[in-house]
């Protein structure tokens, strides 16, 4: 499970890692799950959430523009 924090207006990219087969189609990709998308804990000004995903996928935080 990746654990990433946000605060407000924030993002989390979710997308083909480097090097997946660009052809993969989603039954493929989902064939062992689906993304599964905990919350954590959270505060005021931050919530952490807890990310399971196939590996096919890269999961990041999104900095600035």
């Amino acid at each position: 499970m990746l654990v990433l924090s946000r605060r407000a207006d924030e993002s989390i990219v979710i997308q083909p890692a480097e090097g997946t087969d660009g052809a993969i189609t989603l039954a493929q990709l989902f064939a062992n799950g689906p993304i599964q998308i905990t919350l954590l804990g959270c505060s005021a000004r931050r919530a952490k959430v807890g990310i399971e995903a196939p590996e096919q996928l890269s999961i990041r935080r999104k900095d600035g523009d």
